[in-house]
Order: C-alpha cells, then structure tokens, then sequence
C-alpha cells in the first residue's frame, strides 16, 4: 500500500524534497488531484506518515487536511467562476439572437401589404445598385 501511495503521490514528495519550493500550499495546489486519489483510499495520518518517511517534512494529519481543503475551495471557486462566466456568454448569445428577430420583424413590416410585395418581386435588380448600397 505504501508504494502505490509513493507512486501516486511521487510528484508532491519531489516538490516537497526541492529546496527551492518555498510554499507546501503551492505543491499541494499542484498534485490536487493526486492527492484526492490516494485521500479516496487512505486516511490522512498514512498520508504524512508516508510524506514524512520520504522527504523528512514533519507536519499532522489535520495541517494536511487544512492545505487540501484550501486547495479544494480555490479550485471550487475558479470552476464556479468559469460556469459562471459561460452562463452570462450563452445569456448573451440569446439576447443577441433576440435582437436579430426583432431586427427580422423590423424588416418584414416593411413589406406589409400585397401591393408593396408585388413591386418588391417586380423590381429589377442592378449589380452596380447593390454595390451602392441599394
């Protein structure tokens, strides 16, 4: 059991081992998902017995589930915002294909009586007109 625990969580004991990383936040925020894998399975206690036994970092079971559960509502957040962000898009897209049916509606009050439509058919219709604008 340890060495799959080794195995899934090998990318945070690295970042854990790495003097330059300053922050345990930051690589927990990074092996996020790791870290959710091996929680499904284990407890949090085998958790830091095993990040203690491969990197020499010594902090409780409760400090890790602190960092996880940080890491947790910041990934919940930015997901909410980017659904967020996508419901106010496809709101917009729908005012916007309502603006194009009121703008269809304009045009087709234009014609609003046979006779108009009878010189509309007839009308003739000039290239060098529809370049102007026509």
């Amino acid at each position: 059991m340890d060495d799959f625990i080794k195995q899934k969580l090998s990318g945070l004991l690295d970042l854990l081992r790495n003097p330059g990383i300053k922050s345990k936040q930051a690589a927990f925020n990074a092996y996020y998902g790791d870290l959710t894998q091996v929680k499904e399975i284990v407890s949090w206690e085998k958790i830091v017995e095993v990040m203690k036994q491969e990197t020499g970092i010594t902090f409780d079971a409760r400090t890790a589930s602190n960092m996880y559960g940080r890491t947790r509502r910041k990934i919940e957040l930015t997901e909410n915002k980017i659904a967020k962000k996508n419901s106010i898009t496809s709101a917009d897209k729908v005012q916007e294909a309502g603006k194009e049916d009121k703008q269809n509606i304009a045009t087709q009050k234009k014609v609003s009586n046979p006779g108009d439509l009878r010189k509309l058919r007839n009308r003739p219709i000039d290239l060098d007109d529809l370049k102007d604008g026509d």
